[in-house]
């Protein structure tokens, strides 16, 4: 029989993949399970990117892994039985009815768990953190159930019509809202669920979440950049729909599709430029606090 001393094992990828073999097939169940979205939906084509992103993570915590301490514990025993429960439960309904957006978060809460429980017998809670973010980061990739999808694009479609509205009207422009509708002079412009915004969010949200996990060490910075991406993405679709409903009212409601397009990508960007100086901004604010506390200190020790 071959045994195999982990606390003489080194961190290379022969071990980690070994020692992984559980995190590692749950994650390839999940990805493969989901990757029909990514492949028949174009809005979710950006699921691969995301499985890329996650593989680079990976690479980016592992030297920095505590040796293994192969240890069950409550925790983790019951994540491997809710797990297991969860994965069952996923393939009597697919069984029975396909897969579906609903469905697959549970195929998700089965696979997390069984991951959560592989980082906690291997390396401990101190693991989570940091290979188990790059590890959830897969959950970014998912597609929402369309009860949860219809009621966030919903209330964005409404949120920025009525915005709209108000700003045509405080310029000057005559314009009514019928829900996500928006009535001007020469035509309806409707704010339809690619104008609500929904796709520029999920894009920011991966963005902060990817760039606060490799430059902030704090949760509590990379909370606020997650806040900054959604104020970001949301006022970006404002503008967006706003110049549109503009254009619409002065030249003509024909004139909005030949500018719809790129006003979309003019969006990406904004939102992608945001966010990438929102983070260079938290930096500078930490190296600030840093010289400051610095100095302060500096300061004591020279008083005493």
């Amino acid at each position: 029989m071959i045994h195999i001393d982990c606390r003489t094992v080194p961190l290379r990828w022969s071990a980690l993949g070994l020692l992984l073999l559980p995190a590692w097939l749950a994650a390839g169940w999940l990805i493969y399970q989901t990757s029909w979205y990514w492949i028949h939906n174009p809005e979710m084509n950006f699921g691969w990117i995301v499985v890329l992103l996650c593989g680079f993570m990976i690479t980016e915590v592992t030297p920095d892994l505590p040796p293994p301490r192969m240890r069950w514990t409550i925790p983790s025993v019951t994540l491997v039985i809710c797990g297991l429960l969860s994965l069952l439960l996923f393939q009597l309904y697919q069984a029975a009815f396909g897969t579906m957006p609903a469905s697959l978060m549970a195929l998700a809460f089965g696979c997390m768990a069984l991951i959560t429980a592989t980082l906690l017998f291997v390396f401990g809670p101190v693991a989570l953190g940091s290979l188990g973010f790059a590890f959830y980061f897969l959950l970014i990739a998912l597609p929402l159930p369309s009860v949860v999808q219809s009621l966030i694009i919903s209330n964005l479609q409404n949120f920025v019509a009525a915005m709209d509205v108000e700003l045509l009207n405080l310029i000057g422009i005559p314009a009514q809202r019928h829900g996500s509708i928006i009535q001007l002079a020469t035509g309806l412009v409707g704010v339809d669920d690619a104008c609500s915004g929904f796709r520029s969010l999920q894009s920011s949200i991966m963005a902060a979440v990817f760039i606060g996990f490799l430059l902030f060490k704090s949760w509590g910075w990379r909370l606020a950049l997650g806040v900054l991406s959604v104020l970001l993405a949301v006022l970006g679709n404002l503008g967006r729909t706003f110049y549109l409903c503009s254009e619409g009212a002065s030249k003509g409601i024909d004139a909005v599709r030949g500018v719809h397009d790129a006003a979309g990508w003019s969006v990406m960007a904004f939102t992608a430029a945001g966010v990438a100086f929102a983070a260079w901004l938290i930096l500078r604010l930490q190296a600030a606090q840093a010289d400051f506390e610095t100095r302060l200190a500096a300061a004591n020790s020279g008083d005493l």
